[in-house]
This record gives structure tokens, sequence and C-alpha cells, in this order.
């Protein structure tokens, strides 16, 4: 009998149908019996078979007609159904048919023939579609028609496969959401208790009745032992017992912090089951305090999901045994903290809405304060004026949210005036409903002076380094010179200039040397009397006829020596530039002439003194580059002596600066004031 509608096309509306397996294989053979055959049959792979033919026909039993499926029925029944029928499913490799057997055959059958079609979706093989009378036209183009037909019923199953498995998955999905919105409920139900014990009997009954396990229980270690203090209603007490804390699946547990899953007991090494009835595991610690447990008869009972949502509980478990001991920990934490922060060796305060509400001793002793003053005090005051600003700012950034982290660096200025550096480590934190900073203070004043003293090293260095690769090469040149002359010509003329250019040599190095000693820092000083030292001073100057006079009575708080050099290069500066006799290109006749005439003067100056001569003064303009050194405008000269002073008033704090005349003083020479001696 020929068709009477076309196979593919009736074929694929029953496939896009069906909406489970058993409706799949039903309306596939009612759709080739529509299509004109008398019968149709499908045998799947999990051994099932359906069958549909016209009225009036008796179909041919479906094994006789499926050759393919014979062959290949060997193979793993598929699990699981559908609405009551076995799921096609496709066989494994080993059991899957070969090449040969998904081609599609004709079987005889009675006096005719049926087409056994296998049904395949690429390498997936679902059973064999078996259908006739047909009239066997074995050609190419009737092959590929009917492997098509084949090949859209496997379409079919996979595609119901899929819908299974999202189905499957979303019902998984829906399951855990509700098993998460439980184990939530329980967790606001364990804030409730005000013991150990009960929070671990809430998790034990959640476990059994959220998560269904069969059997568990909760161990607490104690004294290197694994103690049960919970267990599942159907747990036996044989079947729950104190092991030590590094035996069995439980204590690798608890030693390594990790969860297990454990499929089959007897496969495990670190197995000691107590009761040998139960082979799956599942192994989950509660921090530092124990492991729970479950336990199931069923191999392979337990997934990884089931140990997420167990360690979920346990969470919820160790949050709430923390917050028992919140309390003593924190009254004992409170104490500790405390004496810490009295004990500390740097300043500690919290501050918040521009006051400080907690100092401890350190701070009193840092900020010149008594606790009470400190307390009551505006916090901006505390700092340095030129600071203020930056401490603000600071302030505020910490102040915006809890948590942040600043360290800087800035001054504090004390009742007395002193100013001291400091470094602040500073954290806002939440402080009595509001945001603080809670601030650590170290006293840095030595070591920015260190600091300041090594820079001051630094520069020496970088001066020895000049000297020598630049001061010293025009005097050696010449000397160099000098000789080769004095070695070609024979005239003993050039030896004195080769001696004059060592002895400038000899001169640069003696004053770059007095000039790093006096970069030095003042470390011990004394009140001495302007007057003696200036005297004395003037007494270790080659002053010929320049004459010296000292009018002020002040003291200061110096280092004698060093302010006695500091007038020694003041002076010999006047003498030798004060000189009003002709000078000759040899430093020796500027030495030997200077300070014919001139008159030097020591007077008090603001909260210093100035010295003062009445010789032609310094060059115009050259009143801020006097103090670089090697600045000089004498011949020979080294450039060196008021760049040692500078040194020396640096090193006691105080400054210098070269004053230019008046213009009601045409007859003043040159004058150099220091300040910030605070002389008396």
């Amino acid at each position: 009998m020929s068709p009477e509608r076309p196979l593919v096309g009736t074929v694929t509306r029953a496939v896009q149908r069906a909406d489970t397996v058993p409706a799949l294989r039903s309306g596939v053979c009612d759709a080739v019996v529509d299509a004109g055959h008398e019968f149709a049959c499908f045998c799947g792979t999990d051994g099932d078979s359906v069958t549909a033919s016209k009225a009036a026909v008796e179909p041919p039993d479906p094994q006789t007609v499926t050759p393919t499926f014979r062959s290949a029925a060997s193979g793993p029944t598929p699990s699981g159904s559908d609405e009551g029928g076995g799921v096609s499913e496709p066989l494994d490799d080993a059991h899957a048919p070969t090449a040969d057997e998904r081609t599609v055959t004709w079987v005889a059958y009675d006096d005719a023939y049926a087409a056994a079609v296998p049904v395949v979706d690429a390498d997936d093989y679902y059973g064999t579609l078996a259908f006739g009378p047909d009239g066997r036209a074995d050609t190419d183009a009737e092959r590929e028609r009917l492997a098509t037909v084949g090949r859209v019923v496997g379409q079919g199953f996979t595609r119901l496969d899929a819908v299974r498995e999202r189905d499957r998955l979303r019902d998984s999905l829906q399951t855990e959401r509700r098993q998460f919105e439980k184990l939530h409920s329980v967790a606001a139900g364990m804030v409730g208790c005000e013991d150990a014990t009960s929070i671990y009997h809430l998790a034990i009954d959640a476990a059994e009745n959220i998560l269904e396990f069969d059997v568990c229980g909760i161990d607490v270690v104690e004294d290197g032992y694994l103690v049960p203090k919970a267990t599942s209603t159907e747990l036996e007490p044989e079947d729950s017992q104190r092991l030590p804390a590094d035996t069995g699946i439980a204590g690798r547990t608890y030693q390594e912090n990790t969860s297990m899953v454990v499929d089959d007991v007897g496969d495990h090494d670190d197995a000691e089951p107590a009761n040998p009835e139960y082979t799956a595991v599942l192994s989950v610690p509660i921090d530092d305090v124990g492991v729970f447990q479950a336990g199931s008869r069923e191999h392979g009972a337990f997934s990884q999901t089931d140990a997420e949502l167990v360690e979920l509980l346990m969470a919820h478990v160790s949050a709430t045994l923390r917050r028992l001991r919140s309390a003593d920990a924190l009254r004992e934490s409170e104490q500790k903290y405390r004496t810490l922060v009295e004990q500390s060796h740097d300043a500690v305060v919290t501050y918040a809405d521009g006051e400080l509400s907690f100092a401890n001793e350190r701070a009193s002793a840092l900020f010149g304060r008594s606790r009470e003053e400190l307390l009551a005090a505006d916090a901006c005051e505390l700092f340095h004026p030129e600071d203020r600003v930056k401490a603000e700012r600071v302030a505020g950034e910490l102040t915006a949210a809890a948590g942040r982290r600043q360290t800087f660096e800035s001054r504090i200025r004390r009742p007395d005036g002193g100013v001291r550096f400091c470094e602040f480590s500073a954290t806002s934190i939440d402080y009595e409903d509001d945001v603080a900073v809670l601030a650590s203070i170290r006293d840095i004043t030595e070591r920015k002076a260190r600091e300041r003293e090594l820079e001051r090293q630094n520069e020496r260095l970088d001066e020895f380094a000049s000297v020598v690769s630049h001061d010293l090469r025009s005097p050696i040149n010449v000397a160099r010179g000098s000789l080769d002359l004095a070695t070609d010509t024979g005239d003993h003329d050039h030896l004195d200039r080769a001696s004059s250019a060592l002895d400038r040599m000899e001169g640069l190095v003696e004053d770059v040397l007095e000039l790093a000693r006096q970069g030095r820092l003042v470390d011990e000083s004394e009140r001495v009397a302007l007057a003696d030292v200036a005297t004395d001073a003037w007494d270790c100057v080659g002053a010929g006829d320049a004459t010296l006079a000292v009018e002020t009575d002040d003291s200061v708080e110096a280092d004698a020596s060093r302010l006695q050099e500091l007038f020694e290069n003041l002076f010999r500066n006047a003498v030798e530039h004060g000189s009003t006799n002709p000078r000759s290109h040899a430093h020796e006749d500027a030495v030997e002439h200077a300070g014919d005439g001139v008159s030097v003067t020591v007077t008090s100056h603001a909260d210093g003194f100035a010295v003062t001569d009445d010789g032609p003064g310094l060059p115009e303009g050259s009143h801020d580059e006097v103090f670089e050194r090697g600045y000089t405008s004498v011949d020979g000269g080294t450039g060196f002596g008021l760049a040692i002073v500078e040194r020396i008033a640096d090193a006691h704090g105080w400054t210098v600066e070269a004053v230019p005349p008046d213009e009601g003083e045409p007859e003043r020479g040159a004058r150099f004031e220091v300040t910030g001696c605070r002389g008396e």
C-alpha cells in the first residue's frame, strides 16, 4: 500500500506536538499509520515497545521487525520515568549499534517487507522505528528519506531530554531556595538560644527536617577529643562515640578545617565508622569548635549542594556561639586594650566633633597638658598654626566613613611654645553611634633632627665632590703647567707660581673641611656673653690697623667655640674686604695690607646681634649671593668664609642676612644681622 500522506511531514508534526516521551513514541507510530502504512512499531533502548495499526490489521511482533534494536538491546536500561513511560536515552559507546546497524534495512514478515529505521540524533541512538508493508524501494533517495524520518524522531527525543533536564534543574533550584530560606529562619531562632547545647540541638533538628538527613550529630572538641553533644533521634547511643580529635574522617575534617563528602566509607583510608551500616558520610567543620557529621545507608547519598547547605547551617552555629562568648570576651578585651593603651610608649587619642574624647598619659606628656586640659581643648588648636588646615582636611576624610586609615606627619605646639614633630597613624572607627578617629601619635622630633643632619652631611659630601672635581682643578692645572715650564726653561719663577697654586689648594682644603665641621647641629650650648666671645674672636684675626667696638651687653644660648668662629669669619671678611690700600693679585699681599683703617662694630639687633663695618661694603646686588660657597670678590679668596658663617648660624637654629645700606647710610659698609638667638 502506498502512503496516503507525506511520511516525513506527518512524522515531523507528531514530533512537534509531543510533550512527553510516551506521547512521542505513540504519536510517531500513529503518524506513520496516518501516512498510509498498515502498522508501525517503536522499540526503545529501554526494552519497551509501542505499536499502532489500522483497524482490522494484526501487526507483527515488534521484535521480528527491529533487527537493529535486537543487536543493541544488551545496553544499559535508562533510569527514571516520564509520566509512567520509560525514557529513551542514547546507549554508551560500548553498546551503541555499529555504522551498519544504523542504516535503513527492510525486514521480511509474512508475505511483505517492513522498513526498519534507526532513530538517531548525531551519535545518540534511541531505538528503531519499523513500519510496513513497504515497497522496499532500495534506492539512495528512499534510504535517505527514511533515514530523515529516524533523525527527526531522534531530535524529538533529544529535545524532550533537554526539557526534562531543565525541569529537573528548576525543581532542584527551587528546593535549594526553600532550604536556604528555612535555614536562615533557623539562624534567627538561634539568636534566642542562651547556651551552646540549645544551639546544637536546633541545628540537628534543621538537618533532619529541612535537609532530610537520615542520621546526624555534632561533636565538640574537648581536651583533644571529639565529644558528642547533640545527635538525631534515630541515632543509637553506641553509634556516637568519643574519639581523638585527629582520628577518622571527623578528625581529618576538624584538623584540616575542610568539608568532606564520602560516597563509600569502605573506600576511605581515614574511615572508622561506629556503625558499618552507614556507607556514605558528610563531614563539615564548625570553625575551631568541632564537627557536624551526617550518615546514610545509601551509597553516594550526599552531594556538593548538601555540603554547601550544611556549611551555611554551621556558619550560623559558629556565629551564634561567638555571640554567646562575646560578652565576657568583650569585657576582657576592653580591659586588656585599656591596659595596653595606658602603657603604650606612643600617645593614643580618640577624636570626634572637633575635640578629643580620650587621651592616655603619654598623650598628656607629649602635648604638655593634663588630660582634663586636653579633653577640654579645641583639637585644631593643638596643632602648629601652619599644619591646622592639613589636620582638619585629614580629619574630614577619615570621619567620612569607618574603616579608613591614614598615616601622616604634622607638628604640634605646646603651651610653652615648644614645637614637636609627630607621626600620626589614624583609623576611623565606629564609636558611640558615630564615626570617630583613633590615632596613635609618635614623637619623631629627634628623628627629624637626624634626617636634617643627614641632609646636611649629604650636602657637605656634594661640596667635597665639587671642590675635588672643580675648585681644585684650576690650581692643580696651574701647578702642573708651572712645573712643566720650570722643567723646560729652567726659570725658577715658575716654581713660585706652582708654590702659590699649592698654597691655594691647601687653603681650599682647609676651608672646605671647616665648612663641613660647621654644618653639624649644636648638641650642647650654654649662656655666653656676646662681648666676651667677640673680643676673643678679634684677637685671633690678623686685623692690622682695623679696630673693633663691642656695643652690646647681651648674651645668647650657644656653643661658645662655634660662635667665636662665626665672629672670626665675619671679622676676617670685614678686614680683608674693607682695606683702603691697593691690593696685589696675590692673596698674601691682601692679608698683609688688609684692614687699613677699617672699623668693625658689634651691636644688639632684634633678638640677636649685628656686625657692621665702615669699609666699601658688598658689591651692589650681591647680598643674596655672598653666602654661597665659592663666592668671593677678592683675588685669591676661596669664597668659604661667609658660607661657614651661615652654616654655624643654621646649626644653632639662627638666621643670618647681609643687609644693604639705606639711603641715609652712605658711609656704612657691610652689615650682617644674626637673628633668632633670643638674646637678653
